[in-house]
């Protein structure tokens, strides 16, 4: 069975219109399906998932792959890795399992067709740029074990109206919110001990904050 997929490996498929990455592989290389114009539907069940990048790399496996409108994920998925779904602007929906603990930083940056998410309980963190630029997200639901919200987690979200952030989470981080510019609302618990910098800057339409 195979555990690896290095990369550039199907750079260029065009022809290609489905992927599925069975829950075997544990580790996938940069750019594997870069530029595979075609690719409409993927099927992501690997458990977690490691890459060969160095800093200097990004790992975006699905990069230029902007007409996927379907990302099913395995019920055995813990982590989703970061950039998987980056730029894929046609995926409307996603639907993240209850396995999952770890969502990878950047992994929707600028899905720009997504409306609403359901974060699972058990995931801890949202990572760095994790939902940047999703502009027609309307509706975010955080659970109860989500810890921090990282940077940029949310920014330029300008569908989102309002946020309620759990009683679980201590941080957020800063720009984590910026350029939300129609959120009107938003609940603060007292279990937040930290807010970084610019974390609702350019909030406009911010009308109530409960802390």
């Amino acid at each position: 069975d195979i555990t690896e997929i290095l990369r550039f490996t199907f750079i260029g498929c065009g022809s290609l219109t489905s992927v599925t990455i069975p829950d075997g592989v544990t580790a996938v290389g940069d750019y594997v399906f870069e530029y595979c114009t075609n690719l409409t539907s993927i099927v992501w069940k690997p458990v977690s998932c490691t890459g060969f990048w160095t800093e200097e790399t990004t790992y975006c496996i699905f990069y230029g792959c902007e007409n996927v409108t379907s990302v099913a994920f395995g019920n055995k998925v813990a982590e989703i890795p970061r950039f998987l779904c980056w730029k894929m602007s046609k995926l409307t929906s996603i639907t993240i399992p209850e396995s999952v603990k770890t969502i990878g930083d950047y992994a929707f940056l600028m899905c720009e067709g997504l409306t609403s998410v359901t974060i699972p309980n058990g995931v801890t963190g949202i990572g760095q740029c994790t939902f940047q630029n999703c502009y027609n997200l309307t509706s975010i639901t955080i659970p109860n074990s989500v810890t921090s919200i990282g940077v940029a987690a949310f920014l330029d979200c300008t569908g989102l109206t309002s946020v309620t952030i759990p009683n679980s989470v201590t941080s957020i981080e800063y720009d984590a919110f910026y350029d939300c510019s129609r959120l009107k609302s938003i609940t603060i618990p007292n279990s937040v001990t930290s807010i970084g910098d610019e974390a609702f800057e350019g909030c406009k339409k911010l009308k109530s904050i409960t802390i």
